[in-house]
């Protein structure tokens, strides 16, 4: 084949077209030919990507910067963003929980809670942050059920090999009666076999715990002897809890006396035997360690208040009269022991010494609101309820600032006054005051419910404890007290769901589960609903107590 002559294919002339990147060529023999330079197009292409992406990385740190509160954000990370998107998300997430922690500390409350929970859905294995939105859960918002499934949640961020975090989430469980939940982390998290580590420890003295408040004793020994617990302080005092409620009373004493020589100075092993020996009767046993518990700090108040209700259970007035003045002289500006001294003349009945810390709150200047409701509640107990209704009154007409904040329970004190006296009309006025108060805690109800009981106005203290239920369903205190105010006064209603709740608690108290038994036989109950497997419930769990119904007759 012939080739073209070369002056046929002489270029003419070329003409740029399309910003350059096309070329329009004119052949000496008059045909156009249109040449693309695909050097220059190629290097444009790449020009432009790189002038995009890095365009795009300006507008994605502007955009952490300023609308995501990410200040630390930088504009070298941004532009390797998409390798690395994992990386950001969690550093983004530990900088907001950071930022949720400083503003916590400047007192600014909801923008920290906001942080902190936009951090953690960012980074979830930021242990710290989670157990602070947990935190916040439980105690601000109370939601103990979500702070539980977050703290759960993070054992799988690594809390189950971080000691701390794992210790707070057990203790939590435990607070909010979780026991099985406590039981079932044990089996899971522990080896077979046995590995002595501190965090194997800790899970394994929360599942002893946990058992023993279940009364499975034996798996609670189980674990305090196979990961070596009898060797801490901690391990002993559980060790001898066990055995006090297994009955041998004997055996508790002995293993904390034998501790006590290796830990003399041990704060709550003292405060264990003083209490073992005063519920044992031996008052001169635990009026001894109350005394070398008051050696050892001889600047603390509380072995000195220890003593009082020693000294008031024995009968000793005298020496009674001289421990409260030595308090007085000691602590006569320490707000904490006034309040403790105040506590025991209200749980007494001692109006003067009442009135006597109320009088050195008042000059030291203190928030006297507690003195003065522990005033009332003194005049109380010993039976003078016109006093603490004429002293109820004159706060009334001085109107201290303090009243409102406490306006339930001052309510509830007036009104038990009220009833005491025969005077229902304004007992029930106040008493609806304070049921109806959102703001008054479980031990408030418990602590009223009790002080109705005790004047004999037990309809009035079930309607305290039926309100307290309905809010705090899982207080065990409160179903205990309801439960044995319904079958004292021969209720049907709701029986069935109270008792079968109350089977569920820790340890249930024998003598009560022996009551219900009782009262349930009975044909003034023979109504109630699911009668017979509660019969059965009852007696199975007596015996697994070493109880029986026939201590009935007993």
């Amino acid at each position: 084949m012939s080739q073209p002559n070369k002056s046929q294919t002489q270029i003419i002339n070329e003409h740029p077209i399309l910003l350059g990147f096309v070329v329009r060529q004119k052949i000496a023999n008059g045909s156009v030919r249109i040449k693309v330079r695909w050097k220059r197009l190629a290097s444009a292409c790449v020009a432009l990507f790189v002038t995009a992406w890095l365009g795009m990385a300006g507008a994605l740190y502007l955009h952490f910067k300023y609308q995501k509160d990410f200040d630390t954000v930088s504009y070298v990370n941004m532009i390797t963003l998409p390798f690395r998107l994992d990386a950001h998300r969690v550093q983004m997430g530990n900088y907001h929980i950071q930022r949720g922690i400083e503003a916590i500390k400047d007192k600014e409350f909801r923008d920290g809670f906001r942080l902190l929970r936009l951090g953690v859905a960012r980074s979830p294995g930021n242990l710290e942050g989670r157990a602070l939105v947990a935190e916040f859960y439980e105690v601000a918002l109370n939601r103990p059920d979500i702070a539980i499934e977050l703290l759960i949640a993070g054992l799988d961020h690594g809390g189950d090999s971080d000691l701390q975090y794992l210790s707070r989430t057990l203790s939590l469980l435990l607070r909010h009666q979780m026991d099985n939940k406590v039981r079932d982390l044990a089996i899971q998290l522990l080896p077979e076999p046995v590995e002595i580590t501190d965090i194997n420890k800790t899970i394994a003295y929360a599942a002893a715990n946990a058992n023993h408040l279940r009364g499975n004793y034996d798996a609670a020994d189980d674990y305090l002897n196979d990961y070596q617990l009898l060797n801490s302080l901690e391990g002993v005092l559980l060790s001898a809890q066990i055995s006090w409620d297994r009955g041998n009373q004997l055996a508790a004493v002995e293993k904390l006396e034998l501790t006590q020589r290796k830990y003399p100075n041990s704060e709550p092993l003292l405060m264990q035997l003083i209490r073992y020996y005063r519920e044992r009767g031996d008052l001169d046993q635990a009026r001894r360690y109350a005394i070398l518990r008051n050696i050892n700090n001889p600047l603390s108040y509380a072995p000195r208040i220890e003593l009082l209700y020693i000294h008031e259970k024995a009968g000793d007035q005298k020496r009674v009269n001289q421990e409260i003045d030595l308090i007085l002289q000691l602590f006569n500006d320490n707000l904490k022991a006034l309040q403790a001294l105040a506590n025991f003349a209200a749980d007494t009945g001692n109006i003067k010494v009442s009135r006597k810390t109320y009088e050195k709150a008042l000059e030291n200047e203190f928030d006297i609101g507690e003195f003065a409701l522990l005033l009332i509640e003194a005049h109380l107990v010993s039976g003078d309820f016109s006093g603490g209704l004429k002293f109820a009154d004159e706060l009334i007409k001085e109107r201290p600032e303090w009243l409102s904040d406490h306006l339930a329970v001052f309510g509830s004190l007036r009104s038990i006054a009220s009833y005491a006296l025969d005077r229902p009309d304004l007992g029930d006025i106040y008493l609806r005051d304070f049921i109806t108060d959102s703001s008054n805690k479980a031990e408030t109800y418990v602590a009223v419910a009790r002080r109705f009981e005790q004047v004999k106005r037990p309809q009035q203290a079930r309607k305290i404890l039926r309100a307290a239920y309905e809010r705090n369903p899982n207080n065990q205190k409160i179903l205990t007290q309801l439960l044995t105010i319904e079958l004292k006064l021969g209720n049907t209603e709701n029986l069935n769901e109270l008792l079968t709740e109350f089977l569920q608690t820790r340890r249930p108290p024998n003598e009560l589960l022996l009551s219900a038994y009782k009262k349930l036989a009975s044909d003034r109950f023979i109504f109630t609903e699911g009668r017979d497997e509660l019969l059965l419930q009852i007696s199975s769990m007596l015996r697994e107590n070493g109880r029986s119904i026939l201590d009935l007759d007993s």
